[in-house]
């Protein structure tokens, strides 16, 4: 391990379920998972009808924490966060429990607050994404936060004491749901969010989905359509969506849910109750759509261990491509910077009424990204950092983003016959096929022109005239190491935009 990373130990236990994720981070508060462990609790189910949590049901969570500070050691965490939500936060021993369980584990155990827990959601949220306003929901098996936020920047949020394993307790009957008990559920829920005023004013504004719940109905969605990019983190379910699962899932009996595509069985029963949460206050605040976030609660309470005073970034992508260089060597700015230069000065000279500032955002990331792959293998770069792209939850972009960007970022001349959005067109648009190789071949060719890597000083002056592109290249010498790979690249890039490029050397001197 690199001696300016550390390493984190979040321990999270929930009403579901006790979970433990270790973080390696930068000193930047960047992160990547090293290490996650799950056991399946479900303490909301053992508390007594008059909120207690009786210590022989704790009996069985000291092992766990036990195994789990053993784990953090093993892997070298330095610090250790643990934090309990609303099973125990709601239970009327809640001070009790915390003692005793600190003191067995000999760990610091933090009650987290109904407000803290919606906090840390919309951080691990909005440091998740490049969204200024929008709704945060966390259901958990005990607990649903609610979070509206705007401009980046958290407005109001409140914490209901019911989830997905405490409402499936009282309102169902073994994973088995009827008409009568699903509108049951729907009024509890609608009465409780009449309570709140500001539910009511972010008409249109998408939903940010935290939680099993969700993350399950992305997984069923997803193995329906047979989703070519099967990443739940920033996938969207329509309005039409969530209205055909509150039409299909509780009408179906508990056995047979238990053998639908993407559902676990150990969720089989509980997916009703968060469903019908989740459906009731998308109703309500009448969402735009939703979105999964793979970030949250853990994240969250990473990021304001890591950064108390100032836990969300301005740019969640910046953010993003900042720790990826800082954790993969290959992606290091010193040489990717003069590329991105290249490439927007030809870009600038290429443009046309048609060209959007999303398409400078796709050189950018490809750009900043398109070495990936040599941490692999050097000589299946190319191929490497597609399949890095494809599989990494980059945050701040869309799935249809991600995949032009992995398609953009590992062109090359081979690529130049070939249809690359073939296998994605469930989630490209029809135009993205021409623009992936305009912007591919872009990418290759300002990474060819490059000089920095060999000691050679470039500067660049493109002028277009119609159909015709003069590039003076304004050289300290001329780059003898990358004439043939600058030669190939011009090929693809030629055929790609349409037009005819002379290159013209000249002395920078």
């Amino acid at each position: 391990m690199d001696n300016y990373l550390s390493r984190v130990g979040i321990i999270d236990i929930g009403s579901n379920s006790i979970r433990l994720v270790i973080y390696e981070t930068t000193p930047e508060g960047g992160f990547r998972i090293i290490k996650e462990c799950k056991n399946s609790a479900r303490l909301s189910e053992k508390i007594t009808k008059d909120g207690h949590l009786e210590h022989e049901e704790l009996q069985s969570i000291v092992p766990v924490l036990l195994q789990f500070k053993s784990v953090c050691r093993m892997y070298g965490a330095e610090r250790i966060r643990v934090g309990a939500t609303a099973a125990i936060r709601n239970a009327v021993n809640s001070e009790e429990i915390v003692k005793y369980l600190s003191e067995q584990a000999s760990l610091p155990i933090e009650i987290v607050s109904g407000h803290q827990e919606a906090y840390f959601g919309f951080l691990g949220v909005i440091n998740a994404f490049d969204a200024q306003d929008g709704f945060v929901i966390d259901i958990g098996g005990g607990s649903t936060e609610i979070t509206l936020f705007r401009n980046r920047r958290h407005a109001y949020s409140i914490s209901f004491p019911f989830g997905a394993v405490n409402t499936n307790v009282m309102f169902g009957q073994n994973g088995n749901w009827s008409g009568e008990q699903v509108r049951k559920l729907e009024s509890y829920v609608r009465e409780r969010l009449e309570e709140c005023e500001w539910l009511k004013e972010g008409k249109g504004l998408l939903l940010y989905g935290l939680g099993g719940t969700i993350r399950t109905l992305g997984k069923i969605d997803q193995k329906r359509r047979n989703y070519s990019l099967p990443n739940s983190h920033g996938y969207t379910l329509s309005t039409e969506t969530v209205k055909k699962f509150m039409e299909t899932l509780p009408a179906m009996p508990y056995d047979k849910r238990k053998n639908v595509d993407g559902l676990s069985k150990s969720r089989a029963d509980i997916i009703v109750s968060g469903l019908i949460i989740f459906h009731t206050v998308y109703q309500y605040i009448d969402a735009g759509g939703a979105v999964i976030s793979g970030e949250g609660l853990r994240e969250g309470m990473l990021h304001d261990l890591l950064e108390p005073e100032h836990p969300v970034r301005p740019s969640a992508l910046e953010y993003s491509l900042r720790t990826i260089q800082l954790l993969n060597r290959e992606a290091s700015s010193f040489f990717l910077y003069p590329v991105y230069k290249l490439a927007g000065a030809l870009f600038a000279a290429l443009k046309e009424d048609e060209h959007t500032e999303e398409q400078e955002m796709l050189i950018y990331v490809s750009v900043m990204l398109h070495r990936l792959g040599a941490n692999i293998n050097y000589y299946q770069s190319k191929r490497h950092t597609q399949y890095w792209l494809m599989n990494s939850p980059i945050r701040g972009l869309t799935h249809r983003q991600l995949v032009l960007c992995a398609l953009i970022a590992s062109f090359s001349t081979k690529s130049r016959k070939q249809k690359l959005s073939a296998e994605h067109k469930d989630i490209l648009l029809a135009s993205d096929e021409d623009w992936i190789h305009k912007l591919g071949s872009l990418v290759q060719l300002s990474a060819a022109l490059d000089g920095s890597d060999i000691g050679i000083e470039l500067q660049i002056k493109p002028v277009r005239r119609g159909s015709m592109l003069d590039i003076e290249l304004m050289v300290s010498e001329r780059p003898l190491l990358r004439l043939e790979e600058i030669d190939n690249a011009l090929k693809a890039f030629k055929s790609a935009w349409g037009i005819k490029v002379t290159l013209i050397y000249t002395s920078i001197h």
